[in-house]
């Protein structure tokens, strides 16, 4: 088995479902931190997603705010994490461990 911590940074301008790592063939990645920037001029919504099933929610993040979420789970291959948004634009910053 090979390890491979990975960061992946993703700054996404629209609103809606977005697509932030798909996890590889072979491959099962823990994810450890989700750190999310809101760069809009007001509050957002932000819902983190594995595949369509909703793992972290947050109803009322304030302006210029960071949010954080740690250990969110673990993704088998072909499983894609998303996020989900009513503000824009917004900053994802992953840190995980791909185990192959």
């Amino acid at each position: 088995m090979a390890n491979a911590y990975k960061k992946v940074m993703v700054t996404k301008s629209s609103t809606g479902d977005h697509s932030i790592y798909t996890c590889p063939t072979a491959t099962t990645a823990i994810i450890k931190t989700a750190w999310v920037y809101n760069g809009s001029g007001g509050a957002a919504q932000l819902t983190l997603k594995i595949n369509s099933t909703t793992i972290a929610y947050d109803g009322a993040v304030a302006d210029k705010y960071t949010k954080s979420w740690f250990y969110l789970g673990v993704l088998e291959a072909g499983d894609i994490l998303k996020i989900n948004t009513n503000a824009q634009p917004i900053t994802v910053y992953l840190s995980l461990l791909e185990i192959s």
